[in-house]
């Protein structure tokens, strides 16, 4: 009864009433579009990462793709030897980590976001052995800067000899 009389009294709403209403409201929307605003930071810190492991993966193919043999001797003489993958002239091209890279390439750029590919192998062979006869393990290292903060993903792979394929 006493909610009638409030609801339908012809003087309204005093300032009071409203201003406390809108002090609440706010509060309330303040809350809701932190939320939203975390949830898209989120998202797009997901999206740039996940273009990063596909950056891997495509890397991985693109060295599998690449002379098994010659792959494998190279990382079997140096354990610390490193590939790294550019874009030159519109297609990918690698460079071993004593390389001088070419003037006109430039790391993968996915979305304004570049990003720099590193392959080095997962196990040290033991000498005198062995150990890559059929499969290289590597792992692929993807950085990126965004807002001047550093950015990386790692992903482990394999490629394996032609006679597999």
């Amino acid at each position: 009864m006493n909610f009638r009389k409030i609801l339908f009294n012809p003087k309204g709403f005093t300032l009071m009433e409203v201003l406390v209403s809108l002090t609440i409201l706010g509060i309330i929307l303040m809350g809701t579009m932190k939320f939203f605003s975390q949830a898209y930071t989120y998202t797009n810190i997901n999206q740039k990462k996940t273009a990063a492991i596909n950056v891997a993966r495509n890397t991985l193919m693109y060295i599998e793709k690449d002379n098994f043999i010659a792959v494998r001797d190279r990382f079997e003489k140096d354990p610390e030897e490193e590939i790294s993958l550019f874009i030159c002239d519109e297609k990918y091209k690698k460079f071993w980590k004593n390389e001088i890279e070419d003037v006109g390439c430039e790391p993968i750029t996915i979305n304004n976001v570049k990003y720099e590919v590193y392959i080095r192998a997962e196990e040290k062979p033991e000498p005198g052995k062995k150990n890559y006869s059929f499969f290289v393990p590597l792992k692929a290292t993807v950085t990126w800067t965004i807002n001047g903060k550093d950015n990386s993903t790692v992903l482990d792979g394999v490629i394996k000899s032609e006679d597999l394929r």
